[in-house]
């Protein structure tokens, strides 16, 4: 009627809707945390009943490496056990097939619950990817674990020198990290949300990453997240905050596996203790004790585990907050600090010169032939060539833009 207010019909309706998404978005963080509280009920369960209050305190060190390695864990391609690694054999002389173990133990509960939260999240994860590159990385581990574990040992350690093998990681995430940092420098970033990109050599890539992935995960307890990220962010041009929760399921899956072989079937979570000695792991009585501290590995685990409960599924919160380019920028810091630790407190650097050696030529070689891979990744990958006639606007922009451009 004359003289009444105008109604806005677009205004009421867009009010709406915004009112209902951040109701949807409540509903699906409540219950992304209800995922977590169960974990850190159960563990308090648990732990009470079976009397392990003790055991946990004296782990204390497993769970303040954690605070920061869950959080890793779920915002980069770097898991936990890109933490618990290097500081738990270069800091706390954990053997190295310990810390792999208790790597793999300890992702399956945070990016476990991580991978909870981004399904439950509806986070825009790649299903196709995810599902290339899971199987090889599962074949890799497992391949690995036979032909190159010994199982018969105690911990099922590697039949590689233990150096080596942290150097080789070393070698690899900086590798990555000269890549993602020459790719954020550019003035355009390419960055792709929809891998449409089938080609022969693309789902080639994807599965070596994946079968190099587990082979590092066997290894050192962490790797898939880092070759899946190498692979899809790095060399075929997927947005990174689709990138990084796909690496953190894919390690998320080959992590269980690893608990599953190590943990529960070669019986390395069975520790048996006397005093603050380890007398006995699974169904092997020890020909001598081993201190506690160091080989307790359901000790660790378990003080640990409400911890990563919490982490990682914040720290996946936190990834899908930041953009792309600060996200890289994080992943190229991570990468120069596990280069740095490795640099500080791996003393065979500096008495094996054959390590020394190897760490220089072999970071020299895999860094450049990756940055020729990069540079060339259009032609070796058959990825399209950018279409410069399209606008670079971010879509709300170019959605408001082509709205007004309107005759």
């Amino acid at each position: 009627m004359e003289g009444e207010p105008q109604v806005d019909l677009s205004k009421v309706l867009l009010a709406e809707a915004s009112e209902a998404r951040r109701s949807i978005h409540a509903v699906r963080s409540r219950q992304a945390l209800a995922v977590s509280v169960t974990v850190a009920v159960l563990w308090a369960v648990f732990v009470t009943v079976s009397g392990h209050w003790g055991r946990v305190l004296d782990r204390w060190v497993a769970a303040l490496t954690m605070i920061f390695g869950s959080v890793v864990a779920g915002s980069t391609p770097q898991g936990g056990g890109a933490v618990a690694f290097p500081v738990f054999t270069k800091i706390l002389a954990v053997p190295a097939t310990v810390a792999r173990s208790f790597s793999l133990c300890i992702q399956t509960v945070g990016m476990g619950t991580a991978a909870a939260s981004i399904v439950i999240s509806r986070r825009r994860v790649n299903w196709r990817a995810i599902g290339l590159l899971t199987p090889a990385a599962i074949v890799g581990f497992l391949s690995s674990a036979w032909f190159l574990g010994r199982p018969d040992e105690v911990f099922w350690p590697s039949v590689l020198p233990g150096p080596y093998v942290k150097v080789t990681f070393t070698i690899v995430v900086g590798a990555m990290a000269v890549v993602v940092w020459l790719s954020s420098r550019r003035p355009v970033i390419e960055r792709i949300e929809v891998l449409n990109n089938r080609s022969l050599p693309a789902n080639s890539l994807l599965v070596l990453s994946g079968l190099a992935g587990g082979v590092a995960s066997f290894l050192v307890g962490s790797g898939a997240d880092v070759f899946t990220y190498l692979g899809l962010v790095a060399l075929l041009g997927l947005s990174a905050g689709i990138g990084v929760p796909t690496s953190v399921i894919v390690m998320a899956i080959v992590s269980a596996v690893g608990f599953v072989l190590f943990g529960l079937v070669d019986g390395q979570l069975s520790v048996t203790l006397s005093g603050d000695q380890v007398v006995a792991v699974g169904s092997q009585v020890l020909p001598e004790p081993l201190p506690a501290d160091r080989f307790d590995l359901y000790g660790l685990w378990l003080a640990a585990t409400p911890v990563v409960g919490f982490g990682a599924p914040l720290g996946s919160w936190a990834a899908s907050k930041i953009s792309d380019r600060n996200l890289a920028n994080v992943v190229v810091a991570l990468a120069l600090s596990e280069v740095a630790t490795t640099i500080i407190f791996l003393n065979d650097l500096r008495t094996d010169p054959a390590l020394a050696a190897y760490a220089i030529i072999g970071s020299v070689v895999f860094s450049t032939g990756l940055v020729i891979v990069f540079n060339r990744r259009h032609q070796l990958l058959a990825i399209p060539p950018v279409d410069t006639t399209r606008t670079l606007l971010p879509r709300r922009a170019r959605l408001r833009r082509d709205h007004w451009d309107k005759p």
